[in-house]
C-alpha cells in the first residue's frame, strides 16, 4: 500500500459511495507510482460490491481522470491512479453561478425566482473539457467490423455469415464491459490470442479422442470471453 496515493485519495469528493470504495481499494493496492493490478473479483470481495458495480465504478473513475486502465492479454488488468488529475463532471461548471450575484441585491422573495432560470445554464456542459472527454472516450461499436475481423484473423474457424440480433447484443455487451474493449485494436489482439491457443484451435486431443474447438458464439459468451482475455487457454 502507498500512503502517498491513499492520503491523496481519501479527501476527494464528488463521487458515490461505491465509486469511493473502489477507489480506496485500488489505492490500498497501489505503489507510490499509483500502479496496481487487482482483479475485479478481488475488488468485489474487498468492497462487498457486485462485480458489475465494481466495473461501473472503474469506468466512472476512468472518465473522471483519476484512473487509467490498460488491459493486458493473458495477465491481470493494469490500473494507474493519478489523484491530481481528478476532475469529476459536477465540478466542471463553476461559471453557472456567475449570473446570480446581481439577483441577490433584490428582496428575499424575488431572489429565489432567478435561480430557477439560471439552472438551465448547466446544459452547455458538453463544451467543458470533462464532458468532452466523455464523448471522445465513448467509441461506437460496430458488430459487423468485429465479425469481419474474426473471419479474417481466424479463417480456420467456421466463418460468421449471419449477424443475428442475439450476436449483435452479445458483441455490444462485451464492448460495453470495459472502456478497454471499445477499441478495434483490443479485438485484433483478442482474436490473435485465440489463434495462438492450441486448445482453442482444436489442436489438443481430448480424453475421448475428439479435440475441443470453439467458434465465434463461444468466444463472445461472457464467461468464455473473460477466461480467454485472462489467458486461461494460453498457459
Amino acid at each position: 500500500m502507498s500512503t502517498i496515493i491513499m492520503s491523496a485519495c481519501w479527501p476527494l469528493q464528488g463521487m458515490s459511495g461505491p465509486q469511493k470504495a473502489v477507489l480506496i481499494s485500488l489505492a490500498d493496492n497501489a505503489n507510490d507510482e499509483g500502479f496496481c493490478w487487482p482483479s475485479v473479483a478481488r475488488i468485489s470481495e474487498r468492497t462487498c460490491l457486485a462485480e458489475r458495480t465494481v466495473q461501473s465504478a472503474i469506468k466512472w473513475l476512468t472518465l473522471s481522470g483519476i484512473l487509467s486502465v490498460r488491459e493486458r492479454m493473458g495477465r491481470s488488468t493494469m490500473y494507474t491512479l493519478t489523484p491530481a488529475a481528478y476532475a469529476p463532471q459536477q465540478q466542471a461548471h463553476p461559471a453557472a453561478a456567475a449570473p446570480s450575484p446581481p439577483q441577490l441585491t433584490t428582496q428575499t422573495p424575488a431572489a429565489a425566482a432567478p435561480r430557477t432560470v439560471i439552472e438551465p445554464s448547466i446544459e452547455p456542459s458538453p463544451l467543458v473539457g470533462g464532458d468532452e472527454s466523455l464523448k471522445v472516450s465513448k467509441a461506437k461499436c460496430s458488430p459487423q467490423a468485429i465479425v469481419d475481423l474474426f473471419n479474417k484473423t481466424i479463417p480456420e474457424f467456421p466463418q460468421v455469415v449471419m449477424l443475428t440480433k442475439e450476436r449483435i447484443e452479445r458483441i455490444k455487451a462485451r464492448w460495453n464491459d470495459s472502456v478497454v474493449h471499445q477499441d478495434m485494436d483490443f479485438w485484433a489482439e483478442y482474436f490473435a490470442l485465440v489463434r495462438s491457443s492450441s486448445f482453442l484451435m482444436g489442436e489438443v486431443p481430448a480424453s475421448g479422442g475428439t479435440a475441443f474447438r470453439c467458434n465465434f458464439d463461444w468466444l463472445i459468451a461472457p464467461r468464455n470471453f473473460v477466461k480467454v482475455v485472462e489467458g486461461n487457454y494460453n498457459a
